[in-house]
């Protein structure tokens, strides 16, 4: 038995929580004293009003209008006009999204009493300048943030939409996924996964355990989805020491931030797929009047074992079982062996061929939330939401348990028990059920106090679930979280050239399994953060400057006796943003991060069979730090436009899963280590106008990325994702949507010290939509095709990538009621 990394209790007492948290008031309060400007007498309100135009040059009904800073919307008339009254005189983000064409984004100013004329056309956007609500309490577009920024929303979410969020990010630009099956897929930013990824919903963590291992569900519903937003660069120290890796938040607007436009609006959705006949049904309903604004939504969504194109183990994983039931028949000369011989061959299987078993799924999910409004002063609303599932765990990772339980025991009852404890593991294999309830708040003040012009606050309360059955429902370990996660922002009055915010958060999670499987004891993380993001802009120069820096402070303490620790760590961050002529940029970021060891990391021991590996912490890791470099070219007019991103991030003291080479439980080691790596890479968005006429357009698009991730002592880190590049052709008119793309991932081979190298494919997907418009409704109709060369594809980033492949030719057809 290996031994635990036990260390001494710490003799001295832990600083208290109210102590910190004093502590992080007075150094804000500071702040907020250098930031205060003399109050500024109140001024006349002003107005801004306009007309959506269509590229012909006709008036647009039916387009939405929003102004982001203000969370005020409208709707253009029969003429297309527009207008937005009792405005407070300051500089806004304006939004337009039409029915037909792309949306569009402007940015306006209101003086004193003035009305500001702001004339729209909507025409061909082929570079996707969309609306950033996650980097700053401050709306933000793409093009004015110096980290680069992926926002899905719209008909590209659901071109996109797959059964995980991890699927359905896949094909982005530096995004990975760790495919876990149908049930588990969390997303990989260039190269970096787990805690170093923060998992938002609408702003506030998801309050899940996906990090701690990728067959960990994330417990949220792609289908109820409005925008997806992935943040690279400064903004992600806004959100705390785990993101160094990136943000992805997912909104769904559950608490009403705008007073209704009408009585009842929303949507349904239903759709179907053939490789796994999955069904799916999403319906979100929203309304109010007044001050009173409600929201409900709720989604189903289940699926088969999903087909592949020959068979799930890995060729050479299959004859490696082969030859191991061989050894064990003929190893014995007892006639008591024999039996359990005869025994074991009855019950051996065929190798899956055709489908992957175990992969089957249920998932339920619903919210209702109510929003109050108070005049323009701001509002206050409340949520509950429930999420259920359930699904399989592909591969044999039950097999490798009952490989530790021969070792404890050689009698003929214990033998017994075993084979028919293996006949209902090989009958049922793993499954997860999962539960999670949510509670949230989220509060603003729209109305300017002192030195600022509005705040906010966002809590949500978790309290989850998930137990890992084994054979026919057996619980065999059970995984107990409850998280906290309070973030309060205050937005400063611009002076001169300079705005930003500040902001406190606080995050307490207590995570625990229990049972046959638990690795991870009962922990507690409690974290205090005092973070800003302030901004310059300088006009006269094109140039936009950003700061961003995050103090934190974390306690780790356990339930079985070793050594309880407490962190101190601060990040900052600098960015640019050059425009030397419209339609380019230039940007670039600097970030110091700090990142503080988790609970998992710290005090991990024990099986972990749904992975297969034995899993060990380190009490004693330091802070990881890392030194990250982005740097973004930008086109954003004309036949050619894009993006192309060069990083770099140096970490010293990485932590990282290390595989000793021995074994335990017939399971492979993995410790939790640290060891300085450096990951490097690049990432590319193109898209080539071949065609327009009007709304009417063809277009080239090139979508591509490539890391190396090496430790600076020499050698690869495991789980890298390979090069890759996709090519597309997109067709746009004025109802229709289609496209046709191509992906060349290549082989990785470039691996960590006992990690097999991974076979490179091609896939070929397309799709097409039409929307059908009856007044203010919308009907869309969406199919789509992905793999349809029905090849088999091996992701290199999952822990099951030799027992379970990618899903076969895949056919989905949606239907969407918009209203």
């Amino acid at each position: 038995m290996l031994p635990r990394l036990v260390s001494p209790m710490r003799s001295a007492p832990q600083q208290g929580s109210s102590t910190r948290f004093a502590r992080l008031f007075a150094a804000a309060l500071c702040l907020a004293v250098v930031l205060t400007a003399p109050a500024v007498v109140a001024a006349e309100n002003g107005t801004i009003e306009g007309q959506i135009l269509g590229a012909d040059g006709g008036a647009i009904a039916g387009a939405n209008i929003e102004i982001v800073d203000l969370r005020a919307q409208t709707k253009s008339d029969e003429e297309g006009r527009f207008s937005f009254n009792d405005v407070r005189p300051g500089t806004y983000l304006l939004r337009v999204d039409g029915p037909v064409g792309d949306a569009v984004t402007e940015r306006v100013t209101v003086t004193p009493g003035g009305t500001v004329d702001v004339p729209v056309t909507l025409t061909v956007v082929r570079y996707d300048d969309e609306v950033v609500i996650s980097g700053s309490a401050i709306a933000r577009s793409q093009l004015e943030l110096a980290q680069p920024t992926t926002v899905l929303t719209g008909d590209e979410l659901r071109f996109r939409q797959q059964t995980t969020l991890g699927e359905t990010l896949s094909q982005e630009a530096g995004v990975s996924t760790t495919f876990f099956g149908q049930g588990a897929s969390r997303p990989v930013i260039r190269g970096i996964g787990g805690d170093r990824v923060r998992m938002l919903q609408d702003g506030v963590d998801v309050g899940d355990v996906s990090a701690s291992s990728p067959d960990h569900a994330v417990a949220l519903e792609t289908g109820l989805a409005e925008r997806i937003e992935i943040l690279r660069g400064p903004s992600t120290l806004l959100y705390g020491s785990n993101a160094v890796g990136g943000v992805v938040n997912v909104t769904n607007n559950r608490i009403p931030n705008s007073r209704a436009e009408k009585a009842i609006a929303g949507f349904l959705d239903i759709s179907g797929g053939s490789a796994a006949e999955d069904t799916a049904t999403a319906v979100s309903l929203k309304g109010g009047g007044g001050d009173w604004a409600w929201h409900v939504s709720g989604a189903r969504r289940d699926g088969d074992n999903y087909e592949i194109p020959g068979f799930a183990e890995l060729e050479g994983e299959h004859d490696e079982h082969g030859e191991e039931h061989d050894d064990e028949e003929h190893d014995d000369d007892g006639e008591e062996h024999d039996e359990d011989g005869e025994e074991h061959e009855e019950h051996e299987e065929e190798p899956s061929f055709g489908e992957v078993e175990n992969t089957d799924y249920e998932r339920e999910s619903g919210t209702v939330g109510f929003t109050r409004f108070f005049g323009d002063k701001g509002f206050i609303g409340v949520s509950v939401s429930g999420f259920e599932s359930q699904y399989g765990v592909p591969g044999e990772h039950a097999e490798h348990g009952e490989h530790g339980e021969e070792h404890d025991d050689d009698g003929e009852e214990h033998e017994e028990e075993e084979h028919e404890e293996e006949e209902h593991e090989e009958e049922g294999g793993i499954r997860l059920d999962l539960e999670r309830v949510r509670y949230d708040l989220h509060g603003e003040i729209t109305q300017p106090f002192g030195a600022f012009k509005g705040a906010s606050l966002r809590i949500g309360v978790v309290d989850y679930e998930h137990s890992e059955l084994e054979g026919e429902g057996e619980v065999g370990t059970t995984f107990f979280s409850d998280a906290v996660d309070a973030r309060f922002e205050m937005v400063q009055k611009q002076r001169g050239s300079l705005n930003g915010s500040i902001g406190f958060q606080y995050i307490n999670r207590e995570l625990e399994a229990v049972g046959a499987e638990a690795f991870i004891p009962l922990n507690e993380a409690e974290t205090l953060a005092l973070f800003t993001f302030q901004e310059i802009e300088r006009p006269d120069s094109n140039l936009r400057f950003q700061f961003g820096a995050r103090f934190e402070t974390q306690d780790n303490s356990n339930s079985v006796g070793l050594r309880e620790r407490s962190f101190d760590g601060f990040s900052g961050s600098a960015g640019v943003v050059w425009e030397p002529t419209e339609g380019y940029a230039i940007a670039a970021s600097l970030s110091r991060s700090t990142k503080l060891p988790n609970g998992e990391e710290l005090y991990s021991f024990g099986p972990h069979f749904a992975v297969g590996a034995f899993e060990i912490g380190d009490p004693n890791l330091d802070e990881e730090t890392s030194l990250g470099v982005d740097v973004s070219f930008r086109k954003t007019t004309g036949r050619l436009t894009g993006e192309l991103n060069l990083y770099q991030n140096n970490f010293s003291d990485f932590i990282f899963q290390n595989f000793t080479g021995e074994e335990e439980d017939g399971l492979p080691v993995l410790v939790y280590s640290q060891a300085d790596a450096d990951f490097q890479g690049a990432e590319l968005q193109a898209r080539l106008g071949l065609w327009e006429d009007g709304l009417n357009h063809l277009d080239l698009t090139v979508t591509g990325d490539v890391v190396r991730a090496e430790f600076d002592a020499g050698g690869d880190l495991p789980r890298i994702p390979p090069h890759r590049i996709g090519v597309g052709l997109h067709y746009h008119a004025t109802n229709w949507r289609s496209y046709v793309e191509y992906w060349d991932v290549a082989e990785q081979d470039r691996v960590a010290a006992n990690e097999d190298p991974t076979e490179g494919y091609n896939l070929l997907n397309a799709g097409f939509s039409y929307r059908f418009l009856s007044g203010s409704q919308i009907y869309d109709v969406i199919f789509r095709g992905r793999n349809l060369t029905d090849e088999e594809a091996r992701n290199h980033v999952s822990f099951v990538k030799n027992l379970a492949p990618l899903p076969g030719r895949n056919f989905n057809l949606a239907l969407r009621w918009t209203f």
